[in-house]
């Protein structure tokens, strides 16, 4: 599950998403704090699945706990009110959530299912995977970085943080700029 590279990212945001923006901004301050708190957890969430013994009787409810309060965590993350200049933001965190509960979904179908299916298994991680992967574009635009990737697409508009935003849909013009 790549739990070490959530980790790394998360502490990585954890330390740097308090260098972004202005601190008399009460909205952008609140979102930051909010962030904050969103990073910390889900690094503890990492942390205690990293811990779990496979060994001992249960842990597979205990992991699917886990599952269960990190899609919860995700799920809140996507809720928060985003300030203007981050809102590339805000349709990478619904999309996060979504994937991440259908993640979830699908972990408690081949944990919990009398018999093993593999596609499921498979299903379960790929939607896992969609959500780390927006929660990396997420920290990336909270730095300022402009992501990169398969079906990442940026363009231009000066109202939003960074000078573009990501996925704007075609039938918007791709490559127009908005006017001021």
């Amino acid at each position: 599950m790549k739990k070490l590279k959530v980790l790394c990212l998360a502490l990585l945001c954890a330390l740097l998403i308090t260098g972004c923006g202005k601190e008399n901004d009460d909205e952008l301050t609140e979102y930051q704090e909010n962030m904050n708190t969103f990073f910390e957890h889900i690094a503890e969430y990492n942390d205690e699945m990293n811990n779990i013994d496979v060994s001992e009787e249960g842990y597979v409810s205990r992991l699917l706990e886990l599952l269960d309060g990190l899609d919860a965590e995700v799920a809140w993350m996507s809720t928060l009110e985003v300030p203007e200049e981050f809102a590339a933001v805000d349709s990478l965190a619904d999309e996060a959530s979504e994937n991440m509960t259908q993640a979830v979904l699908l972990y408690h179908m081949v944990y919990e299912d009398e018999e093993y299916n593999e596609n499921v298994e498979e299903a379960a991680r790929e939607y896992y995977s969609r959500a780390n992967i927006r929660i990396k574009y997420i920290v990336m635009l909270l730095h300022g970085e402009i992501p990169e990737g398969e079906g990442v697409i940026y363009t231009e508009e000066s109202k939003i943080f960074g000078g573009g935003y990501m996925n704007k849909p075609e039938e918007d013009g791709s490559d127009n700029t908005a006017d001021e």
